[in-house]
């Protein structure tokens, strides 16, 4: 043993000479070397080895693989003093990094530097406070965009105090002061839109919700208003059947071939929630709204026909520009989404992207910046294999269903799954159930939806 010892240390240090630093902690993690004498100067000076490397990669900026190799150094458990010293200069580094995205006024971004910090064992007071101030800037902005506009001034306030930001300057005080404005304008407008919906004046309910959903994009009673307005002012379509009951809708006097090919985009519409685009391709144009539009996702704004794309592959989803666009604020030609990210078409379009079931890689997509998709849609849907509409996480949220429902793909098309006993155009299933490709209409106990192809309202 003694002699196996002394060959794996000897090629450990050749190791070390030569920068293979990973292949020097392979040797020296071998179980034959516990306990073994020299295993840990060994250790010790491998440790030393990484915090150096770290070091160096520090000084390149190259922040990334500097915490890379500085959790490699700590993980050895060797109590190397360089160690601490790169921690305390990473460290200072995030924080500072994270401070200037919140002065930047993205805390989103602020919130993922702040997180990352937490999971490399950061514990210093600064960081909670950052932490908070993130979260917080994020509440508020979610709060406005649902209509809270006074919890979301009272929450802004918060942050603007653990920021110490009261001397009216910068993003934050520019957000405060947006938040007072709209909350100005958004009371008539309410007042507005509830006098139509009393009236039934549904062209008058579309244009003070269109004007609602301007201040709060995430309002919920705008947006069910809307909904209806625009199913009352526009012709009766397949998705009209919703409102039957299951017994009373006769069964189809023929099924659609399971060899038709199934449309790329499809209009769901969810009884007593809204409405959505669904879009099954791997990559979808998004550009402007009008006739014979062009692009997959038309959007009533002053952008080009086809603007950009959204393309879903193994590493995620990526956005390319066609005409200029911008990622959380940066001018962009091609980037990577996550989760919270947004992006915006031309001056002002602006989307936020979502992933909010991590074990599906199907995303939603919404407009945040007041304007509109065609039919008084609610938001956009990017299906990859299933799609979950339900409680707590779903890419559609509805709260009071205990039983989640999951669109998926199968061979023959689009499928439905939902515990217990429901109908697909008149017919009785049981758990799940094949939608037909041209049109759908599923009713249960708690929830009923239709499926449409978009082709025929978008042209």
């Amino acid at each position: 043993m003694l002699g196996f010892a002394w060959v794996a240390f000897r090629q450990a240090q050749d190791a070390i000479k030569s920068g293979r630093l990973e292949e020097a902690h392979r040797i020296l993690s071998q179980s034959a070397l516990e306990g073994q004498r020299g295993l840990n100067e060994q250790l010790a000076q491998l440790a030393r080895a990484f915090a150096e490397r770290g070091d160096r990669a520090l000084r390149r900026d190259d922040a990334e693989g500097a915490w890379k190799d500085l959790l490699a150094a700590e993980a050895l458990k060797t109590a190397e003093k360089g160690t601490e010293k790169l921690r305390e200069a990473l460290t200072r580094l995030g924080l500072a990094e994270a401070r200037a995205l919140l002065q930047a006024g993205e805390p989103g971004r602020a919130a993922e530097a702040v997180g990352k910090l937490q999971e490399r064992s950061v514990r210093v007071p600064e960081l909670g406070v950052l932490s908070d101030a993130a979260l917080d800037w994020l509440a508020a902005r979610d709060l406005a965009n649902q209509g809270e506009f006074a919890r979301a001034t009272e929450t802004a306030d918060r942050v603007a105090r653990l920021l110490r930001q009261d001397d009216g300057n910068g993003r934050l005080e520019e957000f405060r002061q947006d938040l007072r404005e709209r909350q100005r304008n958004f009371a008539p407008l309410l007042t507005r839109l509830h006098g139509a919906a009393d009236r039934t004046d549904w062209r008058e309910v579309l244009e003070a919700a269109e004007a609602i959903l301007a201040l709060a994009p995430q309002h919920e009673v705008a947006r069910k208003l809307r909904s209806r307005a625009w199913k009352a002012v526009e012709p009766v379509t397949v998705h009209a059947a919703k409102n039957r009951r299951a017994e009373d809708t006769p069964a189809p006097k023929e099924m659609p071939s399971v060899d038709a090919v199934l449309a790329s985009r499809y209009l769901l519409w969810i009884d007593g929630v809204g409405g959505y685009l669904l879009c099954l391709a791997p990559r979808v144009t998004l550009g402007q709204l009008v006739d014979k539009a062009q692009a997959d996702v038309p959007v009533a704004a002053d952008i080009s026909r086809l603007h950009a794309s959204l393309t879903r592959d193994s590493e995620g989803y990526i956005v390319e520009a066609i005409r200029a666009i911008a990622v959380n604020g940066h001018k962009a030609e091609r980037a990577l989404l996550r989760h919270g990210d947004r992006f915006t078409l031309g001056e002002s379009c602006q989307f936020q992207f979502q992933q909010p079931v991590p074990v599906s890689t199907s995303a939603r997509l919404d407009l945040v910046s007041g304007h509109r998709l065609p039919h008084g849609l609610d938001g956009v849907l990017l299906m990859a294999d299933t799609l979950m509409l339900g409680a707590g996480a779903a890419h559609v949220s509805l709260p009071d269903l205990k039983k989640n429902v999951v669109l998926y793909r199968t061979k023959e098309g689009l499928g439905v799954r939902l515990p217990g006993t429901f109908s697909v155009n008149g017919r009785r299933v049981t758990d799940r159930g094949l939608l037909a490709p041209q049109a759908a209409a599923v009713v249960g106990d708690e929830v009923s939806f239709t499926l449409e192809p978009a082709q025929a309202r978008f042209g």
